[in-house]
């Protein structure tokens, strides 16, 4: 769970997303790490959760950098994962297999109440508005738009216009100074957004696409 998190808030997936990633999207380089979100986690009543090989839309297959305190945490998982592992995802069960949502939002839970934070309003989905707020505020809503997987009237002005799928590895700096377990800096964090800014932030949190464990919820 630590680990899930600690990834959720160094990239800004969806849960969905960050538990169906496979060492196979991971490409660690020169200029940093970057994930190809090619996939997210699904359940469907009569089959369970599993991978499914596409994202919930077109926007959100896209590649996206990593903080650096998130890298250290996925290089130290796949070195723990053997050469057969590669198309298995990163995070997974005792046996191997997909982790269901529902089982991970109801740990979340437990270790809010671990920490009395049970009341917090905190969900997985905090950490992905954390990382937008961050790059809204450093980059601007296009790039978070982007990050996120959405995409922003000013990025399709026109029907037939592509979103810049260029990795920007920068976006992530503010990311890093926030999360890292030493000396993180929330100056970012503590600047105020203005009433576009949040009112944007707040549709694309709205916008996003359900991961099943409602559905899962009710079926167990």
């Amino acid at each position: 769970m630590r680990d899930a998190l600690e990834v959720m808030l160094g990239t800004g997936m969806r849960p969905g997303e960050a538990l169906a990633f496979r060492p196979v999207d991971v490409r660690d380089g020169k200029s940093g790490m970057v994930i190809e979100i090619c996939g997210t986690l699904v359940y469907e009543q009569g089959k369970g959760t599993f991978r499914q090989d596409h994202p919930k839309t077109h926007a959100s297959r896209r590649r996206i950098p990593v903080a650096g305190f998130a890298a250290e945490v996925i290089r130290r998982r796949l070195e723990e994962m053997g050469p057969g592992d590669q198309e298995n995802t990163v995070f997974h069960n005792r046996r191997g297999g997909v982790l269901s949502m529902y089982n991970f939002r109801c740990t979340f839970r437990a270790f809010l109440e671990l920490a009395d934070l049970q009341d917090s309003g905190i969900s997985p989905r905090w950490y992905r508005r954390t990382v937008a707020t961050i790059i809204a505020r450093e980059h601007g809503l296009d790039a978070a738009a982007t990050h996120l997987g959405h995409t922003s009237s000013a990025i399709t002005e026109g029907f037939y216009v592509e979103p810049d799928v260029t990795v920007r590895h920068e976006v992530m700096l503010a990311v890093q100074a926030t999360g890292r377990a030493e000396a993180p800096d929330f100056s970012v964090l503590l600047q105020g957004l203005d009433e576009e800014q949040e009112d944007v932030l707040d549709r694309l949190e709205e916008d996003e696409p359900k991961d099943g464990s409602t559905a899962e919820a009710d079926a167990a």
